[in-house]
């Protein structure tokens, strides 16, 4: 019992000090904590939704969401990798334009502006490589490719959306 009870130990001690690391960034100080206190969404230290947002629905359960996980049809990735043409991103026209780079990147050019969102640029969409891979096709553009960007727009904090 006292060994299984080490281990736990052990395993939950390593996730907090990986989870501490620099791949999943620092909490705020200085200037940057300073603007966030004074946000009036900010109290109790952490940011408060202004309506109540259930983090799941009343029909959730974790042993269904891991049924259907483990039980996923195959038919949710294409059977063949999608058409692809590389537009050299230095020479777009005036034009608007919107280029998806796959999984859940895209560019935006409307006007003089250039907007990149969710960025997905390394193939993983996890802190760890191995974990989660983006959908094929998602690592055909490499940031050297990109234009000057005026404006980065992450949708929400997760892995897959801010590479």
């Amino acid at each position: 019992m006292s060994i299984l009870l080490l281990v736990i130990a052990v395993f939950v001690i390593g996730i907090y000090f990986f989870t501490r690391t620099k791949i999943f960034g620092a909490d705020p100080s200085g200037e940057r904590l300073t603007r966030i206190e004074k946000s009036p969404n900010y109290r109790n230290k952490a940011f408060q939704n202004l309506n109540a947002t259930p983090v799941q629905s009343e029909s959730f359960s974790y042993a269904g969401a891991l049924w259907k996980y483990f039980n996923a049809p195959k038919s949710t990735e294409p059977l063949q990798p999608l058409p692809f043409v590389k537009t050299d991103l230095h020479t777009l026209s005036s034009q608007p334009t919107i280029i998806w780079f796959g999984h859940s990147s895209y560019l935006l050019q409307i006007e003089d502006k250039t907007i990149l969102v969710d960025p997905v640029f390394s193939g993983s969409a996890s802190p760890l490589s191995f974990a989660t891979k983006s959908f094929q096709g998602a690592n055909n553009f490499r940031v050297s490719d990109l234009p000057t960007i005026n404006v980065v727009l992450i949708t929400h904090d997760h892995y897959d959306h801010l590479d």
